[in-house]
């Protein structure tokens, strides 16, 4: 077999290849681009995560999380699908307010915290204790608000129910908007 016979043999075997390669493969573009897009998947995940933080030595709070999830593009965000607990000391040490969620989502340029789901604050100074299905912490303003359904327990078991919500960061001062009282009765 003379080298023009050869070349020709190995010309054919690649065409064959290149054939087979383009007509056996073929790929969803709109499936590929989900497995690929950034946006879907967090940049970091920790699991079962229990942060202290504190200044000059005092405890000021303590998260704790199943799951979180950092995501830095398009914008900086902090994802906890597994639900939150978040406890707030007071200068001495001492648990002051305690919130449990199911999802919590922290914006880290916009220093708003938001709550959702089966929110809870417990206010431990005074025993009461604050639901909704959603709550904002914001950050720059030190302010915690929720424009949703409010239930307000007192520690004397007396139920308060708002439109809406507003409080300092502290819990120390808040408002029910356009509370309503429930009564139980006992048949």
């Amino acid at each position: 077999m003379g080298w023009k016979q050869h070349a020709i043999q190995n010309m054919a075997i690649v065409l064959v290849l290149i054939a087979v390669f383009c007509c056996s493969c073929s790929n969803d573009i709109a499936e590929v681009a989900s497995l690929t897009n950034k946006q879907n998947m967090p940049d970091e995940t920790s699991m079962d995560m229990h942060l202290l933080m504190s200044t000059n030595g005092l405890l000021n709070y303590e998260f704790v999380f199943k799951r979180l999830d950092h995501y830095i593009f398009p914008e900086k965000y902090y994802e906890t699908p597994e639900g939150l607990i978040i406890v707030a000391y007071d200068d001495f040490g001492e648990k002051n307010v305690t919130l449990t969620a199911d999802y919590g989502v922290n914006y880290e340029d916009k220093k708003l915290m938001e709550a959702k789901r089966n929110v809870v604050i417990t206010n431990h100074k005074n025993g009461e204790i604050i639901e909704s299905e959603h709550m904002i912490w914001d950050m720059t303003t030190h302010r915690i608000y929720s424009k949703g359904q409010i239930k307000q327990t007192k520690p004397d078991g007396s139920v308060y129910v708002g439109e809406a919500f507003e409080s300092d960061e502290n819990m120390e001062k808040y408002e029910l908007i356009n509370p309503k009282i429930i009564f139980y009765t006992e048949d």
